[in-house]
């Protein structure tokens, strides 16, 4: 067998040679693979470059199998892109390979599977690659960043990565025999030790024990003199005097006295009571009352004074019942009532049928009828309507509009001075109780029209002209979009991460306009574009709860199309032309399209029908079912004349109905037969889930060249509430109202 020995200088005529890896074994033989560390903190943690695909790891040292590695600088590290279903989990590692063309230790990415339930990669331990795997991190399908939260660190997991320590350790059976040498010579000072310690608690014990007895004994012998006979018997009639006096104070004032027969009137009671010379404080007697009291009652007892009947409260007794039995009690003036503080004003119509209740006039049976799941309750029974609870100042020439309501409830609302030249546009935010909270100014060189603003979660997004703006809830400027000199925005949805989806109108000079769907994340980086079917108009754009978005575009007969949010791929698409009965020759106007509880959608859109005459549009609204199945539809025909299409906004009171407004007009003749003039009305109702109609009020009315117009039209489900802004004439002025609806039985 050969001899080994290392790290010797060559001499001539007997050279000695070494190589790296003699150095590796060697280090490797007294010294683990790991981290080495610094007052006790490990070396290369990794973080997250926020906001972009980028990990980086800070400066450290390691050694793996003897093989030295040192990062002086910060390194950052690239991480591809999630798939859109699916998530990833990637390892971060410090990779030794020893083969010739690497003969390295470098950091590097190691990518995870795509999965449902994914898992970090395996490490590679051979004869010439060997791993540690400083962190792991799981990348969230769907998503341009990563997220600090999903790192996990794995430095100080031995199995995976660790920290380097000594190979050398003592033999097992040397360190047993010094250990038990060690134990048995303490273990017999420690007995020695506690044996003298419980002697001398002993003693001290006896002690204390023989100077307490000896003072009680000293104590007892100094009163021996003092309790003779004298001072037991005066103690005892002491005792006696006060047993006494006790008696004689219940006698006196808390014996209650019964009043056998009361004289006077029924509200003025008089009585004879032997013993009572004068109203003291507790004096209490106990009367029948011979007949129904119909006022404020009193008590004359041996002519000493009438003295007023109350309630605890404080309030007059007046309700005695004849025959019925009253205890009261004296103090301060008044005679008190016991066992009776006033039991309310309750009526048996306020009181379910056939339940007993009392009331100030005794026992008494409730007639009110509850109706159970199922009953209808007779009209003549129940009134409904609204109240409002407060209107927005108005903005001259401008047509205001409430844009959202957040979670708080409070209400965003746009405004223009002169929308018809763009000059300056308004963002207000008013409190659940109408106080404006804030009101900022919209500045965008590229005539900023009060076009609109969308809520979710902690972000507000406003479109104007040829950029987006994002802001927080508290109307803080977070980012600006810019869509290029050709686009310009017409529709937008925002979701509560802050990602925006965007309906594009873009003009080109060659190959004509084109209409696109995109796709930003909340930093403003374009994440995809998509153009609509047949380059068609959007005139509405939501997002769904189940992360989709629905569109509503216009091409002939006006589309209702879901897209995939995560790639913009097409789901389904619904031709609302021809649909609706009787109606729908061609659709002539949409508005939008809400979600219901159950995932189906609901449409607001107008159709026309050249049957009727004079010619006429109808507001219609559809169901379609979350798989993009048309269901039930309604056309809204209040009035006679013609039905605009408004939005429709969803109730959240659980029966997945919905609000909807719309306007009305038509024309009639003055009383000349020669005058033509123009009636228009605002109207405002709510369907239930079967688009069947709940109620539905006229708002206003106008016998003028203009009328009124429904411009928006929100619930607030903090408040259980409606929020309606309205127009007056072509350019006059925006109104913002909130109302609270009710129900009530007569």
């Amino acid at each position: 067998m050969a001899e080994i020995f290392k790290f010797f200088n060559s001499a001539p005529g007997d050279e000695r040679w070494h190589y790296a890896s003699d150095f590796a074994d060697y280090f490797g033989d007294v010294l683990s693979s790991g981290l080495l560390h610094k007052d006790g903190t490990p070396n290369l943690q990794v973080k997250v470059n926020v906001g972009t695909m980028q990990t980086y790891v800070e400066v450290g040292k390691a050694l793996i199998q003897g093989y030295q590695y040192q990062n002086t600088t910060p390194l950052f590290l690239a991480h591809g892109l999630p798939e859109a279903n699916l998530d990833r989990i990637d390892r971060i590692v410090l990779r030794l390979d020893k083969r010739n063309n690497a003969r390295s230790i470098k950091l590097f990415v190691k990518e995870g599977v795509s999965a449902t339930n994914p898992v970090p990669p395996s490490l590679q331990r051979d004869q010439y690659v060997f791993e540690l795997s400083l962190a792991q991190i799981r990348l969230t399908k769907n998503t341009s960043s990563l997220e600090p939260l999903k790192l996990v660190d794995e430095r100080m997991k031995e199995d995976l990565c660790g920290i380097v320590y000594s190979l050398i350790s003592v033999p097992t059976s040397v360190f047993q025999q010094q250990w038990d040498y060690w134990f048995n010579l303490k273990k017999q000072t420690l007995e020695d030790d506690m044996e003298a310690w419980q002697l001398q608690q002993k003693n001290d014990f006896e002690t204390w024990q023989t100077i307490q007895k000896q003072e009680y004994l000293t104590w007892i012998e100094s009163i021996k003199d003092i309790l003779d006979e004298n001072v037991a018997a005066n103690l005892a009639a002491k005792i006696a005097e006060l047993e006494q006096g006790f008696a004689n104070h219940i006698v006196d004032v808390s014996h209650i006295k019964w009043i056998e027969t009361v004289g006077g009137t029924a509200n003025a009671l008089t009585a004879t009571v032997s013993g009572i010379t004068s109203y003291k404080n507790g004096l209490a007697v106990s009367f029948p009352a011979t007949s129904n009291s119909t006022a404020a009652m009193t008590l004359n007892i041996n002519g000493l004074g009438a003295i007023p009947i109350k309630k605890a409260n404080g309030t007059a007794f007046s309700n005695a019942k004849a025959n019925g039995v009253y205890t009261v009690r004296y103090r301060a003036g008044a005679f008190i009532l016991q066992g009776e503080g006033g039991v309310g004003t309750a009526k048996p119509e306020d009181v379910v049928k056939d339940k007993t209740f009392t009331n100030d006039e005794g026992e008494q049976v409730g007639t009110l009828k509850v109706y159970n799941g199922g009953e209808k309750i007779p009209t003549s029974k129940v009134t409904a309507g609204y109240r409002t609870q407060w209107v927005a100042a108005p903005v001259n020439y401008g047509g205001g509009y409430p844009a959202g309501v957040d979670r708080d409830g409070n209400v965003y609302m746009i405004t223009n001075p002169d929308n018809r030249d763009g000059s300056v546009t308004t963002l207000a935010k008013y409190s659940p109780t109408g106080a404006l909270i804030n009101k900022i100014t919209i500045s965008d060189p590229n005539r900023p029209l009060p076009s609109g603003v969308t809520v979710n979660g902690d972000f507000l997004s406003f479109y104007s002209g040829r950029n987006v703006f994002i802001y927080s809830l508290d109307l803080t400027q977070l980012a600006v979009i810019p869509l290029g000199n050709s686009g310009i925005a017409n529709r937008v949805a925002v979701t509560n991460t802050g990602d925006v989806y965007v309906a594009v109108n873009v003009y080109q000079s060659v190959g004509g306009d084109k209409r696109e769907i995109r796709k930003y994340n909340r930093y403003g980086g374009l994440v995809w574009t998509k153009q609509t079917d047949n380059n068609a108009d959007v005139v509405d754009i939501r997002l769904l709860s189940d992360n989709n978005i629905v569109i509503a575009i216009a091409h002939g007969g006006y589309s209702v199309v879901k897209i995939a949010s995560s790639n913009g791929a097409t789901l389904w698409t619904v031709n609302l032309y021809g649909m609706h009965s009787g109606v729908g020759v061609y659709i002539s106007s949409m508005k939008n399209v809400i979600e219901l509880s159950d995932g189906s959608i609901m449409v607001s859109y107008g159709g026309g029908n050249s049957n009727y005459t004079p010619y006429r549009n109808e507001n219609l609204i559809r169901v379609i079912s979350s798989s993009g199945t048309p269901g039930a539809g309604i056309g809204i025909n209040m009035l006679i004349g013609e039905q605009y299409a408004y939005p429709v906004y969803l109730c959240t009171d659980g029966n997945g109905g919905a609000y909807f407004g719309t306007s009305g007009g038509f024309y009639f003749r003055e009383a000349d037969s020669s005058t033509v003039s123009n009636m228009n009305y605002n109207i405002i109702g709510r369907l239930n889930k079967n688009l069947q109609m709940v109620w539905n009020q006229i708002l206003s009315q106008s016998r003028s060249a203009y009328g009124d117009y429904i411009q928006g039209l929100t619930y607030d489900p903090l408040f259980d509430s409606v929020i309606m802004s309205q127009s007056q004439g072509s350019w006059s002025f925006g109104i913002i109202r909130k109302w609270d609806w009710y129900i009530s039985l007569k």
